[in-house]
């Protein structure tokens, strides 16, 4: 799972009742979260979409391993509209993957009509700072592959706001990761290298160092934060 792993889900939703519940995971990778839900959480069903097929794929592998098949079920969605009619989950749930998106708004609003009244969307994701990109900011953007479709957790909020969502909460996460972020690089220095070298070769673990160590710099400056989004449906 991305980082936080289960305890993260765990934040995410506390304090929401989901006994039995049916939920939408948008963006479910590889589907430790979805499976979480329902094997920490008591999900009754959760349905996982993904853009990839072959997380899709992946995902629905390891719910069969792990006996799951019946209550966590995955599918390809094209980014469009979802396959589902009005009002069908309890909760719309989703994990660090709405960043990129360059529709967000669009998102929300399906979200938004999948949700039975009174159902909860209940997200984290990485969120640009208010001040502008730093020039290991921008760096950043060209190492991890990331485009520049960011907002703060403020226009996130606002923007689930004028969808018509009510109750909206928000959390910064930004001090929880910088700690995270530089465990992770220590790890990486230390014994996870050498496994990580026997997998995929000294020159993928370098990158993957500096990599890193730019993420953890700028998640000092403020400028990457991850955060938590609540919001209700009335």
């Amino acid at each position: 799972m991305s980082p936080g792993g289960q305890e993260e889900v765990g934040l995410i939703v506390h304090g929401l009742e989901l006994q039995g519940k049916e939920i939408l995971d948008i963006g479910s990778g590889l589907g430790g979260p979805s499976m979480c839900l329902v094997s920490q959480h008591g999900a009754g069903r959760v349905v996982g979409i993904d853009i990839e097929p072959l997380n899709v794929a992946r995902a629905t592998n390891y719910a069969v391993k792990a006996g799951f098949s019946d209550k966590a079920i995955f599918q390809a969605v094209d980014g469009g509209s979802l396959p589902f009619k009005d009002e069908s989950f309890d909760v719309v749930f989703s994990k660090d993957a709405i960043t990129e998106a360059p529709n967000k708004e669009g998102i929300f609003r399906e979200a938004y009509r999948v949700l039975r009244p009174g159902g909860w969307i209940a997200m984290s994701d990485w969120f640009r700072g208010a001040a502008p990109y730093t020039a290991e900011m921008l760096e950043w953007f060209k190492v991890a592959g990331v485009t520049l479709e960011m907002t703060t957790i403020e226009e996130t909020a606002d923007q689930l706001q004028r969808t018509g969502f009510a109750d909206v909460r928000i959390e910064d996460r930004n001090a929880w990761y910088q700690a995270e972020s530089k465990r992770e690089v220590s790890r990486m220095e230390g014994d996870d290298r050498i496994r990580f070298e026997k997998m995929f070769g000294n020159d993928e673990a370098e990158e993957w160092i500096n990599e890193s160590k730019l993420q953890s710099l700028v998640v000092a400056q403020g400028q990457l934060r991850p955060g938590h989004l609540r919001a209700r449906k009335p």
